[in-house]
């Protein structure tokens, strides 16, 4: 059996979106680190009179071995562009990159 850890290394709010940050590590079965992955979630925040009435996480789709200043930049992009989920025609979502991102806010 493996072991994973799961700690969250970046929290931040950012234009009414929480940016979550967490590092997993994977552990093999001698307790040896095997891989070190990173997973952003946000979550974002309707506000009515000063009053949060819903809450949406998502998953920014990334790869998971993206430095973290860049992850965090992609996300902040990735938000103010609306959180495009962009899914394919099996409905699952396109994994971003520096170049699908600045192709998004170009196109």
């Amino acid at each position: 059996m493996t072991k994973v850890t799961n700690n969250n290394i970046l929290n931040v709010m950012y234009n009414n979106h929480r940016i979550l940050i967490d590092k997993v590590t994977e552990y093999d079965y001698n307790g040896d680190m095997a891989t070190a992955k990173k997973m952003c979630t946000v979550i974002s925040y309707v506000y009515e009179l000063g009053v949060c009435v819903s809450t949406t996480p998502m998953v920014f789709n990334v790869s998971p071995y993206e430095s973290l200043v860049d992850m965090h930049t992609m996300v902040r992009v990735w938000i103010d562009c609306g959180c495009p989920m962009d899914c394919d025609e099996y409905a699952i979502a396109r994994k971003w990159d520096k170049d699908s991102l600045h192709a998004w806010v170009a196109g």
